[in-house]
């Protein structure tokens, strides 16, 4: 299940010069694809009720970029445009790998899922594999950003490299329809998002799991994972073993 650095170097600069050549342009190039916050696994706006919620289980990761904010007012509008199309891109490209729903997608990062009733019935994916899949994106999203979009950003001028900020936790998630008739959507609730989005922008260039992503993940001989403690909070650095 390694991803493929290459394929996803390619992929994103295939992308980055999309963007650059649309900038030249003055135009956009067309991209149709359902909204990202109605792939909830399980959950549709259209059948749903307001008011009616439900709870399941997800492997949660949050992804963001450091200093992004600062990084933008340095750089400015346009290198900005082009590091976010190489970013969120190589980014989702490791999404993809590990086969997570994208829930929503920030300015700078991004909140996946893994897991709850429908992949378990559809793709077999069991918690402890929808932990799994969610701490190795995290990881392999630190290999990428060095690899891929750093060294696209410093081949193209882009301004100084990038770091990123990862939290993985998983647990229950109240599902709700929000909004009015013409406006809404399904949003996802739970201590567990706030507390990976929390672990995200506590680290740098490290992936930090909740203590119940520590203990799901699947043991086995001579494994490449290790955890380490991250401070008096409960949480854990998720790092490659030797």
């Amino acid at each position: 299940m390694t991803i493929d650095i290459d394929s996803i170097y390619q992929n994103t600069y295939k992308h980055y010069l999309q963007a650059k050549s649309n900038i030249i342009e003055k135009a956009m190039f067309e991209h149709r694809a359902d909204a990202i916050s109605d792939v909830i696994p399980g959950f549709e706006a259209d059948k749903l009720e307001f008011g009616s919620y439900d709870k399941e289980n997800f492997a949660v990761l949050f992804v963001d970029m450091r200093r992004s904010t600062q990084r933008a007012q340095n750089v400015g509008a346009e290198k900005t445009f082009l590091t976010m199309h190489v970013f969120l891109t190589a980014l989702l490209e490791v999404v993809k790998h590990y086969h997570g729903k994208v829930i929503d997608i920030m300015g700078d990062g991004l909140m996946v899922f893994w897991g709850g009733a429908v992949a378990r019935e559809e793709d077999n994916m069991v918690k402890s594999l929808a932990v799994q899949n969610a701490g190795l994106c995290g990881r392999d999203m630190l290999k990428v950003c060095e690899s891929v979009i750093n060294q696209i950003i410093g081949d193209e001028q882009l301004g100084p490299k990038v770091s990123i900020g990862v939290g993985v936790t998983f647990d229950s998630v109240i599902v709700t329809k929000i909004g009015i008739a013409d406006s809404y959507d399904v949003k996802a609730f739970g201590d567990c998002i706030n507390v990976a989005s929390h672990y995200a922008n506590q680290t740098e260039n490290k992936v930090k799991v909740s203590k119940k992503v520590k203990n799901e993940w699947p043991s086995s001989k001579g494994g490449r994972i290790r955890f380490t403690l991250a401070g008096d909070d409960g949480a854990y650095y998720l790092e490659s073993g030797s």
